[in-house]
């Protein structure tokens, strides 16, 4: 599990704590874009399901049981995140859901749901409509909008917290991640902790986030365009690069009013010295050129070509727009 303390406490988890409590339903769908939180919760709600203290405590031997992977009564599908067919559904569920569950219930969880094709939805619909008794299935989804309308009306809705910055840096901390690398991969992970932590342990994004700030402190005067131009090619994915030069010129925005909005907080002081150089007009104007950019690439269009008509329009802002 990822984030245990802080997704325990999180307002998604709650609304299942107190479903737990009084009436547990048929089915759920836990939507959110951080698969490995959703792991976590899946993992989470299994413990507080069969604890036999009632509390998910991790310690007694069903909470044991959920965290070895050896619960009878639990069923995982998909756990790869593959494209999931009416075999896998068949097999998977509709096979054994009417077999008698050893303990209480039985728990059902379909990692990465809204990869079912129509056809192994409308498999799964006939259960969700005609729910055997004691059985609980909970549905991990990313993209809420490839689930057919019939199958979503018959779950309860979770939808996963955004988490802190603080929060997630601090998590990154405690797993022995470097502080600068743990400050890019909150800063970068929209409040995902799963993503953060992909992020984290890539080294060539973080030397991405270094060559982002980079780009804005060498980029002075015109004279500078080629040789700016010249560095970012030669970094290892330009298209990464200008997103997260997005997420720079953002920050150095939101620094003019209020730093604890930033997303790179940990790292505010060099953007905070960046933005001194520019007037709040001109950055916002700048954000404007970078994410032009970046529909541009796209759509297919050459953004390695357009690259010095990018920096001579930012340069050509700042000194527009002065303060």
């Amino acid at each position: 599990m990822i984030f245990k303390d802080e997704l325990t406490n999180s307002k998604a988890f709650s609304q299942l704590k107190k479903d737990i409590k009084s009436r547990l339903g048929h089915a759920y769908m836990i939507v959110s874009f951080d698969d490995a939180l959703t792991d976590s919760f899946f993992t989470l709600a299994a413990m507080r399901i069969y604890c036999e203290r009632g509390t998910g405590c991790g310690e007694c031997a069903e909470c044991k049981k959920v965290l070895h992977s050896t619960h009878s009564d639990i069923f995982h599908i998909n756990e790869k995140g593959e494209k999931i067919k009416v075999e896998d559904i068949s097999k998977g569920l509709i096979d054994t859901v009417n077999v008698k569950h050893l303990v209480n219930r039985k728990l059902y969880f379909i990692h990465r749901a809204d990869l079912m094709l129509p056809a192994a939805q409308n498999k799964l619909l006939k259960t969700l409509e005609d729910p055997p008794e004691d059985v609980t299935i909970f549905l991990g989804v990313a993209n809420e909008s490839s689930m057919l309308a019939t199958v979503a009306s018959r779950v309860r809705k979770i939808y996963m917290d955004s988490f802190d910055e603080d929060a997630i840096f601090n998590f990154l901390v405690g797993q022995n991640i470097p502080e600068e690398a743990a400050s890019v991969a909150a800063a970068c992970s929209d409040g995902m902790p799963g993503r953060a932590l992909t992020l984290a342990k890539d080294e060539e994004y973080v030397a991405l986030y270094r060559s982002a700030l980079e780009v804005f402190k060498k980029l002075q005067k015109s004279s500078d365009v080629l040789a700016v131009e010249s560095f970012m090619q030669k970094t290892s994915n330009v298209s990464k690069l200008v997103d997260l030069m997005a997420i720079v010129a953002r920050d150095m925005l939101v620094s003019k009013n209020d730093k604890e909005l930033m997303l790179s907080k940990h790292i505010g002081g060099e953007i905070v010295s960046l933005a001194d150089g520019y007037s709040e007009l001109a950055l916002a104007k700048i954000a404007g050129l970078i994410n032009n950019f970046r529909k541009k690439q796209s759509v297919n269009v050459n953004g390695v070509a357009c690259l010095d008509s990018l920096l001579f329009s930012i340069l050509e802002v700042r000194h527009k727009w002065q303060r």
